[in-house]
Formats: structure tokens, C-alpha cells, sequence
């Protein structure tokens, strides 16, 4: 995965260090049972003490979910400092920072199957994969109302965070039916799709 453009040496470490964790707990319990594995073990494989752990992670059901990586800074910074403008001008600046993000910090298909696939198997890695998309959605509202002015929890900051992360899941999930090395253009075609939906004259080809 490579580093997103204009990252700090301390947020690429921080980013590097939670996904070894990751990884680690991932790996682990694939190997040996989810219900077998602790956070000593995960800590130990990735190099970490379990305080360092603790740093990134609650629980160990949350370093296995993981879920959406962090905005990085400087990202958020200059969407946050562009001008003032109408939702559906701020939806497109956010449509274009979401494919930007992904296309800097690219998912890992096997990674991925094997998340989703001990999440059927374990509900609280469910819950903690939800949790973390929630966790994600409201980060993005945030952003979203420090462009319009207002709270995360208000109608329009949540409505645009939530209708441009369903493009994302959307393209994410045509993306994983495919053998496509990159997500980046089902996720474009999801957000041009939702472009277009938004418009007067839309019509489905």
C-alpha cells in the first residue's frame, strides 16, 4: 500500500504501525481461531506492546475488522479549506476526495474476502467492522459540516456522508465480483452514477 501524497513521517508511521497490528491479528486468526487468538499474541507477531496496542485498537475484534483507514490530514486540511459552497458542490468535492484516498491507500482484495469472511463467522467482528464504518461515516459528516457550517449530526453533513460512502460500498462491491487489480474506477463510475442521478435531466442508458 502505498503512502498517501503529502504525508507527514509521523502519520505514515502511525498508518504503517496499525495496519502491522492488523495484519497481525488477521493472520493470526486465520491460523490459529479467532476465539484463540489475544492481544498478547497479535501484539508480540506485530512487533508492539500490548499498551501500543491499546493505542490503535480497543479490542482485538476491532484490530481483525479494521474497517475504512483514517483521512489523512492533509487531505481533510484542503477539503476543509476550500470556500464556502452549495451541497451539491461540496458532495462533488467530497466524491473527488473519497476516490482520491482510495487511490493513495488502496484496499487488499484477499485482505478484504478474509475480513468479510470471519465477520459471517464471528458476530462481534461484525459488530466491530459496522462500528468502525459508523465511526467512519460520522469523521466524513464532520468534515462534510465544517464546509457548510454546523454539526455532523445535521440533516445535510449526515445525508451527503452517507450518500457518498454508499457510492464507495458500491463500487466496492462491483469491484470485488471483478478481477480488476483497482477499485478506483468502479468507485468513479458509482460517484458519476450518483452525479447524474442528481440532475434534471438524468436518464439510464
Amino acid at each position: 500500500m502505498s503512502a498517501p501524497s503529502g504525508e507527514s513521517l509521523r502519520g505514515r508511521r502511525r498508518r504503517e504501525t496499525k495496519r502491522e497490528i492488523h495484519l497481525a491479528a488477521l493472520r493470526l486468526a486465520r491460523e490459529h481461531g479467532f476465539d484463540k487468538v489475544t492481544v498478547e499474541m497479535i501484539s508480540a507477531a506485530a512487533g508492539v506492546s500490548p499498551r501500543t496496542f491499546f493505542n490503535y485498537f480497543p479490542t482485538k475484534d476491532a484490530a481483525v475488522a479494521q474497517g475504512p483507514p483514517d483521512l489523512p490530514d492533509e487531505l481533510v486540511a484542503e477539503f476543509a479549506a476550500a470556500a464556502a459552497a452549495p451541497p451539491n458542490v461540496v458532495l462533488a468535492d467530497l466524491a473527488r476526495l473519497l476516490v482520491r484516498h482510495l487511490a493513495e491507500a488502496p484496499p487488499h482484495r484477499e485482505e478484504l474476502l478474509a475480513v468479510f469472511e470471519l465477520s459471517r463467522e464471528h458476530p462481534q467482528v461484525l459488530a466491530a467492522m459496522l462500528a468502525r464504518f459508523e465511526a467512519f461515516q460520522l469523521e466524513v459528516a464532520d468534515l462534510v459540516a465544517r464546509r457548510l457550517g454546523g454539526q455532523a449530526r445535521d440533516e445535510v453533513p449526515a445525508l451527503i456522508a452517507a450518500v457518498a460512502l454508499t457510492a464507495v460500498r458500491q463500487g466496492m462491491d462491483r469491484w470485488a465480483r471483478t478481477e480488476d487489480d483497482s477499485p478506483v474506477p468502479h468507485v468513479e463510475r458509482s460517484m458519476e452514477l450518483l452525479h447524474a442521478l442528481l440532475t434534471p435531466e438524468f436518464s439510464h442508458d
